[in-house]
């Protein structure tokens, strides 16, 4: 890799990418009408990236200049992001209608294909469309559009520092980066798709290229182990999501979105039960692809993958798959809307699923040491929020509550929204502490000054100190930490509370029942501002665990810059959104309206602030302080006492964190060594057993079952085929004995049978 000071200028071959966009808008193009390129640039990237790292995989220029096919992936995503970023500008406008409007959303075809004559009940004869691709646009798309293509372009961005430095991926980084461009290629599908069947399509995709990635250190066991895992404990979610697509066509008699969204209810003639099976079947399709209980077990093994996969599956893409899907629920329970009764059920199943995971997840985050699967599970528990709050929003929809249903549900996607943006800078961040402390235990060993074979550089046991060796990423990881945590005033925060208090409102004057979920939420408030603190703490505070620390600098390029972004957005894009109304904007996708409509920006303000700690109902202000006071006292104080500390004599770190490692050495310090090893602790350890059961399950069906088909194919079906063959292959041999080529023969064997006719024929005639 080339030094800092001339990396940069391997971005000019961006600048075509950049002048995309313009080219198209100065041509009169619609920004609709080329969210086609949203696809089809990381479509396109795939193949070049992967045929020319095969062809050119030793030349310089491949190597250095085009970082092995990064940049070219680069400049795709950028095409993309310039492409989502058009459509959502025109959209917020408002100027004019975005291709026609369906019931309020905007839609456009792109290609009408499979098109042919169709029988209808009259014996008059239609051309139908059979499958179609196009495009769906409401607020929902765009923020998980723009969260996805700008994530995943900052993502590849980091992965030209992280990937292309490490001796391990040299001449194997085509492979990483053309399935990179894949992936993000089946998300913008997903996201864009106008019907079900295309969303499922490129669900898939997902799911494949998730194996792929997550496997990309095949040689290792446990990275192969972890692949298959994930693949195939998505593919039993799948299974069901197909289920209930059929369900859903057999219904309606479309998967499309403009048919089926038009009139849920079909005028009251569709089947509540029938629906609530499909509804379910969908839920249980999310729960698999978003890691939720108790289709979970797949995405901590996951973090076997390079770390910019990491961030592009937890943050980006494919967890948030799932969640979209749900989102898309919301027409057929919407009762005020042409939606059916009596499908509360879903929003409880839907919010208890999220509520025990946000604990489960949580729970076993307070006893992990490697900081990629904290995070993991912290993601875990972040998306069961967002689940919780979209239960208890299909709940308030199927009731009639509308306003209340439309404020947690546009809370529960800005939750998604403040979470993409911490988590996939808290990966990255990990990323770099990772890439770091690994480079300085190899720079170590080469001086002869390090023998110890077994370091990992994941392990938060051997960090400490490195806030003062790394300034940008100690910062970038507490900012990111106060977004999960949900400190007031930082991203998270304006969203989370929103979650909690819906949920507890709803327990408290509606549905009993939905006490659990709230108590549980509240609960994992707490414990997220505990294990986050942690892991802050036992990495940036404290003095060094392991002399490698000591040898620890942040000085590889292409690193920094996307963790400074992401950084700034997460301090100041939740409080920035909330006050434009982000949360009422998500909440009705049939307006454009975003922005200060009414009053002044200080009288937004006001409002935001008042309704976030000052809320009209006594009962949702105290869930609201004890919620803060939970994240933001008890939590992370006890982690201070349990792993904060200050600096080693003699070491200073920014002023943006120093504040918080001096904080941290002045509650003094807790022996827990004694619930460290507790049983409790040892169960969190074995992530309460789970993975355990389910591998005793399959030893118990699936393998027993596997060793039967595998005898029954031998046996059985292979046994008669080739029994069939042995009979025919002696009666072959047998044949040709007689066939002895000689012309006597064959004459005496021609009057032998033509006397055994006519014996014959004289028998049957007498």
């Amino acid at each position: 890799m080339g030094k800092s000071g001339n990396e940069y200028n391997l971005l000019l071959p961006l600048i075509p990418a950049l002048l995309v966009v313009p080219g198209l808008a100065l041509a009169g193009m619609e920004s609709v009408d080329a969210a086609i390129l949203i696809v089809l640039a990381p479509f396109l990237a795939f193949p070049i990236i992967l045929i020319a790292g095969q062809l050119y995989n030793a030349n310089h220029t491949w190597k250095h200049k085009l970082k092995e096919g990064g940049v070219i992936g680069l400049a795709a995503l950028l095409v993309s992001l310039s492409t989502a970023l058009w459509i959502l500008i025109d959209y917020l406008r408002g100027a004019r209608e975005i291709s026609k409007e369906v019931t309020g959303r905007a839609a456009s075809s792109w290609i009408d294909w499979i098109s042919f004559d169709v029988l209808l009940s009259d014996y008059t004869m239609s051309t139908d469309r059979v499958i179609g691709v196009g495009v769906w646009i409401d607020s929902v798309t765009l923020m998980l559009l723009f969260v996805a293509t700008f994530l995943c372009f900052l993502i590849c961005w980091f992965s030209l520092g992280y990937m292309n430095t490490d001796p391990i991926n040299e001449n194997r980084n085509h492979r990483f980066y053309a399935e990179f461009v894949l992936f993000a290629m089946g998300m913008f599908g997903m996201v864009l798709a106008d019907n079900f069947l295309w969303l499922f399509i490129f669900w898939e995709i997902m799911g494949l290229c998730s194996y792929l990635l997550i496997g990309f250190y095949f040689w290792k066991e446990s990275a192969a182990y972890a692949a298959k895992k994930a693949f195939l404990t998505t593919r039993v979610g799948d299974v069901f999501l197909m289920v209930g697509l059929l369900i859903l066509y057999d219904i309606y008699g479309s998967l499309e979105f403009s048919v089926i969204f038009n009139d849920p209810s079909l005028n009251g003639m569709v089947d509540s039960d029938k629906l609530f099976w499909a509804l379910l079947m969908l839920f249980i399709g999310a729960v698999g692809k978003s890691a939720q209980f108790p289709l979970h077990v797949w995405l901590p093994d996951a973090m076997e993958g390079p770390t910019p996969v990491s961030a592009l599956i937890h943050a980006a893409t494919m967890v948030n798959a799932g969640l979209y899907l749900v989102a898309r629920m919301v027409p057929f329970v919407d009762v005020g809307n042409y939606g059916v009764a009596g499908l509360d059920d879903l929003g409880l199943i839907v919010a208890y699923i999220g509520g025990i995971t946000a604990f489960m997840a949580a729970s076993i985050a307070f006893v992990q040491n490697d900081i990629k699967k904290v995070l993991a599970y912290s993601t875990m528990s972040q998306l069961a929020y967002i689940f919780t709050g979209l239960g208890v929003s299909l709940w308030f929809y199927n009731n009639g509550k509308t306003d209340a249903a439309t404020l947690v549900f546009g809370g529960s996607m800005f939750h998604l929204f403040n979470h993409a943006m911490a988590k996939g800078m808290l990966f990255m961040a990990s990323g770099s502490v990772i890439h770091e402390v690994h480079h300085a235990h190899d720079h170590l060993h080469e001086q002869g000054g390090h023998e110890d074979h077994d370091f990992d550089p994941q392990d938060m046991r051997n960090m400490g100190g490195l806030a003062s060796k790394m300034p940008v990423t100690s910062a970038a990881m507490m900012i990111g930490s106060m977004s999960i945590i949900g400190i007031p005033l930082i991203g998270g925060f304006w969203s989370k509370e929103a979650i909690v208090a819906k949920t507890w409102k709803a327990s408290l004057d509606y549905e009993p029942l939905m006490m659990g979920p709230a108590v549980l939420v509240l609960l994992t408030a707490g414990m997220t501002g505990f294990y986050m603190s942690r892991m802050w703490f036992m990495t940036f505070a404290g003095e060094p665990k392991h002399e490698v620390v000591e040898h620890v600098h942040e000085a590889t390029p292409w690193i920094k810059e996307p963790l400074v972004i992401l950084s700034v957005i997460s301090a100041l894009g939740g409080f920035g959104l909330s006050v434009l109304g982000i949360v009422k904007w998500l909440s009705k996708p049939y307006k454009y309206d975003f922005g200060i409509n009414e009053g002044s920006l200080i009288d937004q303000v006001v409002y935001e602030l008042e309704h976030a700690f000052l809320p009209d109902d006594p009962n949702l202000r105290i869930v609201g302080w004890t919620t803060i006071f939970l994240s933001l006292v008890v939590g992370p104080i006890f982690a201070a006492r349990v792993h904060g500390g200050s600096l080693k004599d003699g070491q200073t770190s920014n002023p943006l964190v120093s504040w918080l490692v001096w904080l941290s050495g002045k509650f003094g310090s807790q022996d827990v060594s004694e619930l460290s090893e507790s049983s409790l602790a040892t169960a969190l350890q074995n992530r309460l057993y789970i993975d355990y059961y389910y591998e005793m399950a399959l030893e118990k069906t699936v393998i027993p079952f596997a060793a039967f088909s595998a005898w029954f194919d031998k046996k059985v079906i292979d046994g008669v085929i080739k029994r069939v063959e042995s009979n025919s292959t002696l009666g072959s041999f047998q044949i040709r004995r007689i066939t002895t080529g000689r012309a006597s023969d064959y004459i005496l064997m021609v009057a032998v049978g033509m006397l055994s006719i006519f014996i014959l024929s004289l028998g049957v005639s007498g």
